[in-house]
Parts: C-alpha cells; structure tokens; sequence
C-alpha cells in the first residue's frame, strides 16, 4: 500500500520534502467528512491538504482515493504517508484513513475512547490491537497492519443506510447486525442491554427489543464485546433473560409473524398445513427437549428457523417420551403442542 501511495504522489505533483506542510488531518475530520455530498469531497479534502490521486481498489471494491502531501520530520526525518480512501460496499458508505503516524493513530483513538463511542473498555485496547468503535449508524475499526515492513494505521467508518422498509415481519429484523444500529433504527429507550440464560451455566449478552411487551426480540450477538455480528434472533412470550418478567399466559403473546405465516403460539396442525410434509421432534426427555429436529423437509428450513414446541396436556403423554415423535403422529393423537420459541439464523 505505501509503495502505491508513494508512487501516485509523486506522479501527482513534485514536492519539497523539507518545506512542505503535512495535511491537516483527524478522526473528527474523518467524521465531517462522512456527513459531506460527494460533491464537496475534492473541496474539502483539498483544504486539508490533500491531492486527488484517481481510484485504486480497497476491500474488493473501486475507491476515490485522496493524497497526502509527505513531509520530512525537521528532527528524525521520518516520512510520514497518509491517504484516504471513499468507497461503498454492501449498504455502507466506507471512509479510509490511513497513515505512518503512530501519534496520529494514538490521539485519534483516545479523541473516539473521549466521545459518545461506545467500545469493549473491559478489553485490551493498547495501539497493537484493533478496536471497534461504534455510534449510532456508524462503526470505526481502528487497526495497525505491516505493509513491506512498514507499519500502517488506519481509521476504517462505515455509515450504514438505515433501512427503508418498515420492519413488519420477523425475517426484516436480520438486518441490524448490531445494538448500536438496532437502537438508532428503533429509539434507544426500546433496546435493552441485556444477558440471556440458556442454562444456570451458559449465557450470553444479548439486546432485547421491546423487552417484556408481545413484541419482545432477544438479539444474540456472536461478538459479545462489542455486541455486534448477530448470531440469531429468538422470539417468545417467555424470555430468560435478566430483566425478562414472564406473562401469565405464554402461548400467542408474542405478534411478530414470518413471511410464511409462523408465529409464536400457533399450533402443530397450522406448522404442518405450512410445511405440507411431516416432520420430525425431540421428546421430553432428549437433550433437545420439544425441539423440533433441523431439517429442511418441506416448505420450512428448520436449519434456519429453529423452533421449539409446548405441550398444554396436563400429564406428559407417553408418545413425548419418545426419543423422537413424528408431528402427524402427534396430531393423529390429539396431542395439545403449540410453537413456544422461535430462533431464526441470518
């Protein structure tokens, strides 16, 4: 990357190491930079001091790459790099900056740690590891990497476009990947911290949308730290989760729907009328108690949405003390089973 950077400087314009000025450059320039038009960019990045240098490839997709004039340090002639990179990938407007400056990288996380940035402060956050800030609809990942053996710092924000469809059913949730983004899209007084207990030993954090309501969502994240990288979302009138109060009545509380027509509470019959073709669950006493087995045999990708079952008769009837219980079996028995949870991967 520096080679390139050099190079493309050089081809810009010829410039007197010894008299010229270093950019004017900073996370919070990175952030203004972000709110601009991209007719303002070759404006605003050139009073900063910086050149236009044409567009090169980052992260597998075209950037409008900008130049950092270099300048020689008058005490230990050390050449400091710096470049910016604007691109999109996905549905993020991504903004580069990257330099040789290991005081530049220093003040610009400790100017982000300052802020309204929320970020692991529990986790080593010294200059070697890489940091995840985020804000709202906007993540920065700070990161060092060795180019030619050469170190180079960079500040990576990514804007995310907030989602134009209004969320109606359950798959349309998939979409926040994080708590941050959950709360800018929902209100930060309906998204909830929280940890949810799949055992007295096994837990994770979580966000909870809508908490104690018949819309409650438990978002599980994969990165626990920054609470971001959604693993599944659950869905049920009954969470186990710190601040989760249960209802007097479980089934059909919860009025979020799939696509398809699931919904919590609905019963055996209804999921086989959806699936036209019989499937297969886990008995009392199995590991996977109630669980429906993951499969994808008909209409339903049990694979992606895991659903677990209820039994409203009083005494457990033998057939659920199977190791496994067909659904028709169960229906041809007038077995009581409604959907009790739902959890659906992305």
């Amino acid at each position: 990357m520096l080679r390139l950077f050099t190079i493309l400087v050089l081809a810009c314009c010829t410039v007197c190491f010894a008299q010229a000025q270093a950019p004017s450059f900073s996370v919070d320039d990175l952030m203004t930079l972000s709110s601009l038009s991209p007719k303002k960019f070759d404006h605003y990045m050139s009073e900063k001091g910086f050149l236009a240098g044409g567009r090169t490839i980052q992260n597998d997709a075209t950037a409008l790459t900008f130049l950092g004039k270099q300048q020689v340090d008058s005490v230990d002639t050390i050449v400091h790099s710096r470049m910016v990179n604007l691109y999109k990938k996905e549905n993020a407007y991504c903004y580069a900056y990257h330099t040789s400056s290991i005081e530049e990288f220093i003040e610009g996380r400790n100017q982000l740690k300052k802020a309204k940035f929320f970020y692991p402060e529990n986790k080593d956050t010294s200059e070697e590891v890489p940091l995840l800030f985020q804000h709202k609809n906007i993540t920065i990942q700070a990161s060092k990497a060795i180019e030619e053996g050469n170190p180079v710092y960079t500040f990576l924000l990514k804007k995310k476009e907030m989602p134009t469809i209004v969320t109606r059913f359950a798959e349309d949730l998939l979409a926040f990947d994080s708590h941050e983004y959950l709360a800018t899209y929902f209100g930060e007084e309906n998204v909830k911290k929280d940890v949810y207990y799949f055992s007295e030993k096994k837990f994770k954090k979580c966000s909870v949308l809508f908490g104690n309501s018949n819309r409650q969502v438990v978002f599980v994240w994969e990165d626990e730290d920054n609470l971001s990288k959604l693993s599944y979302i659950l869905i049920s009138g009954v969470m186990p989760t710190e601040e989760g109060r249960p209802f007097n009545d479980n089934i059909g509380r919860n009025i979020w729907s799939f696509k398809n027509g699931i919904y919590s509470g609905m019963s055996i019959r209804e999921l086989l009328e959806i699936n036209k073709r019989d499937f297969s669950f886990y008995g009392i006493n199995s590991e996977f108690s109630m669980m429906i087995e993951p499969e994808n045999t008909g209409y339903i990708d049990f694979k992606r949405v895991g659903i677990m079952l209820s039994s409203l008769d009083g005494s457990s009837p033998l057939l659920l003390k199977k190791q496994k219980i067909s659904a028709e079996d169960a229906l041809e028995n007038h077995l009581a089973l409604h959907v009790f949870y739902i959890m659906l991967r992305p």
